[in-house]
């Protein structure tokens, strides 16, 4: 009897999670045609399969008149796509192709015009570099003004090694004509660092230029050797390309996550020009250069490198004639006026710009960014600096984000917590050549999804900690079930009102859920994202705490613990600091000792920043004493003595940013004083987002939350 109940409750919780991951999520979108009577749409979109253990991505086009959409292509599937683009008068479209080859993968680019295939480069033939860059930190590619060259970064060609003695047959090099005088021996094992977690052996990226006309690649020059490009866009004349200048001395730190690098804005011409646009001061980090329609203006994100590793940028503009730079948006919070009501603007978090962004008046530009536990879009002047929320949602309810413009038409992604993702076509009305930005016009353009039983369960924001927009509540109504608290990683991150398969999948098997953003989040100004500094396991442990106990309806309940990075330090904290108040805790990739994972992680600066440090006076922790003392009593195994909850560990064997060594030490910890744990090990990276990992851990950590709050 208790087998049979044990396997029908297994395969309610594994029907639940196929339910809440079967909803496809939106990679990009763009308008390809547009006019005051109908939008047509191309997007991307990925998908799990569970059944292949794997991830599909596919297109798809759809038409819409603003009042109904169709379909006018079905959805294709693209999953060997790596990057793709559309020259600007959509008569061209780019791809980038990988090719399994025998034992190899190869990568083509390819050119399609006229419903057909035109050109087809293959890449790993012609040797000019080594693999095409497509991640989110230095992926480009783009046409030119004209449409007859091609922009993209790719690894630096290196050459080839061999060892010191190699026999080889007489006179091969004669025999076969193979010149093998760029083979240099003894330098195969040579170590060269890489851009750390995610972004393996991404180590020199090139700015790499096409020419269709005349079918030749070449790697553009002059870019000084401390300098790795990124994000490149051509100039308006395409006689050069602008592009993000990352310095790499002394040493690359891990770049995924973190906007504080030191970097510039530099422009580069084709015969080798190189200049710095932005201050050339190495205290800055900056973040996509985006031209106007017109080409008469640059704007980039920009704030001070160093410091946390996420916070508030300002908007920068470049006159591209006079280089004159001045500041649109600045750090500072302000209160904008939505028609009758007041609300806070906490200053831009957006991590980059849209492609396109700009209204027809060519000085508006539309950017999203999180604010207070969701994502608002805003309409910006750049000439008169003026703000202007765009009513597509109720404010502090629900993420909205802008993927495209052209025409004054938008295309925008919209969720929830408790709704998954929908594409939105959204037409900014003007009267009088001004914009109306309180009269828009919204449609959708992808099919509305709802989770089961959706009406049951609530989507709750509130003013919890500092009179901030700072917890968001998800889960059944009128209902006393236990109560997951899940603070966000980071910490400078934070947790949003956007669908979550995770989450929906715990709401459907009878668990509600717990956001907090404590301080050090961002979304909420940048005085709060830097009062965590020099407070990490006190003030964000205290937050989270005090935000529990703040609402009886959530502190009377059974309580768990779940949380990965610093949500997993936050866990691990939360249950040796207050022993018997949870029932069970899941951590995903925590950090557990601040002191050995100066030495292992892709960012140590991590840990003397948010230890109340300065990262360039530390050389070593065995000379700073200080420092060394700090960071142990930051760390979750200062209490792990006291911990007497259940804990599952879940870890990434190739996680670089928080090595499974911390939460392995912490484990045998945990043993040592007796506590019930258990450890997962994964074949995969920091966020544990391949399918079969995501599977595993989520099915895992539902039994795990069952086991300890189950009367039975």
């Amino acid at each position: 009897m208790i087998v049979y109940f044990v396997t029908l409750q297994l395969d309610k919780i594994v029907a639940a999670y196929r339910i809440a991951t079967q909803y496809p999520a939106l990679i990009s979108a763009r308008i390809l045609e547009c006019s005051k009577a109908s939008v047509n749409v191309h997007s991307v979109w990925v998908q799990r399969v569970l059944e292949r253990q794997a991830k599909t991505r596919f297109r798809q086009t759809v038409f819409s008149d603003y009042k109904t959409y169709s379909l006018t292509s079905p959805p294709t599937d693209i999953t060997n796509e790596l990057i793709s683009a559309h020259s600007k008068s959509t008569k061209y479209f780019c791809v980038v192709r990988e090719i399994e080859s025998g034992k190899d993968i190869k990568q083509y680019l390819e050119v399609w015009a006229d419903c057909s295939l035109v050109k087809n480069y293959d890449l790993s033939a012609l040797d000019v570099h080594g693999k095409i860059y497509a991640d989110g930190e230095f992926g480009t590619l783009e046409w030119s003004p004209d449409e007859t060259k091609i922009v993209y970064i790719a690894e630096k060609k290196v050459p080839k090694s061999e060892p010191f003695y190699k026999q080889k047959p007489k006179a091969s090099a004669d025999k076969d004509g193979v010149d093998n005088s760029d083979t240099v021996p003894g330098k195969e094992y040579d170590w060269s660092q890489d851009w750390g977690e995610q972004l393996v052996g991404k180590i020199t990226p090139v700015l790499v230029v096409c020419d269709i006309k005349t079918d030749t690649i070449d790697v553009l020059s002059n870019i000084p050797s401390n300098i790795n490009p990124a994000t490149a866009t051509w100039t308006p004349d395409g006689k050069g390309v602008v592009a993000i200048g990352y310095t790499i001395t002394p040493r690359k730190l891990g770049l995924i996550y973190c906007t504080n690098r030191p970097s510039h804005v530099f422009s580069l011409t084709l015969s080798g020009q190189y200049n710095v646009l932005s201050s050339n001061s190495e205290q800055l980090s900056v973040k996509t250069p985006r031209f106007n329609l017109n080409g008469t203006k640059l704007v980039w994100l920009e704030r001070l490198a160093g410091g946390p590793h996420h916070s508030c940028f300002k908007l920068m503009s470049c006159n591209w004639s006079t280089k004159e730079i001045t500041t649109v948006v600045d750090f500072d919070t302000k209160i904008l006026q939505v028609n009758d009501e007041q609300l806070p603007f906490y200053g831009l978090y957006n991590q980059g710009i849209p492609n396109r962004s700009w209204l027809n008046d060519d000085k508006t530009i539309v950017l999203s960014t999180p604010q207070g536990g969701s994502i608002h879009t805003f309409a910006i002047d750049t000439e008169s600096k003026d703000i202007h929320y765009l009513p597509i949602t109720k404010p502090f309810h629900e993420c909205v984000s802008v993927l495209d413009v052209c025409n004054d038409v938008l295309v925008c992604y919209k969720s929830s917590l408790n709704k998954p993702g929908q594409l939105f076509a959204i037409k900014i009305l003007s009267t009088f050549e001004a914009y109306d930005f309180t009269n828009i016009s919204i449609n959708e353009i992808s099919p509305s999804h709802c989770l089961p039983n959706s009406d049951n369960f609530v989507v709750e924001h509130g003013y919890t900690l500092y009179n901030k927009p700072t917890t968001i509540f998800y889960g059944p109504k009128n209902n006393d079930c236990p109560l997951i608290i899940w603070p966000h990683g980071g910490p400078h991150a934070s947790s949003l009102d956007s669908f979550m398969a995770q989450a929906a999948f715990f709401i459907q098997i009878g668990f509600a859920v717990l956001f907090i953003n404590y301080r050090g989040s961002t979304g909420l100004g940048k005085d709060y994202v830097e009062s965590l500094l020099g407070n990490i396991g006190d003030a964000d442990v205290k937050d989270v705490y005090n935000a529990v106990q703040s609402n009886p309806m959530w502190s009377n309940r059974k309580l768990l613990l779940y949380g990965g990075s610093h949500g997993g330090f936050l866990v691990t904290q939360l249950s040796g600091q207050y022993p018997s108040e949870f029932k069970a805790v899941c951590a995903l990739n925590p950090v557990t000792d601040l002191i050995t994972m100066f030495g292992t992680t892709d960012i140590p600066e991590w840990d003397i920043t948010e230890g109340g440090y300065n990262y360039s006076e530390v050389d070593s922790l065995a000379n700073s004493k200080d420092v060394l003392l700090k960071l142990a009593d930051c760390s979750p195994c200062k209490n792990v003595h006291k911990v007497q909850a259940p804990t599952l560990l879940l870890l990434g064997e190739k996680d670089l940013r928080v090595p499974a060594s911390q939460g392995l030490a912490y484990y045998h910890l945990l043993k040592k004083h007796g506590v019930t744990a258990r450890v997962l090990m994964y074949n995969d990276c920091h966020p544990l987002s391949t399918v079969a990992a995501d599977m595993d851990s989520s099915i895992n950590t539902a039994l795990w939350f069952r086991k300890y709050t189950s009367d039975d």
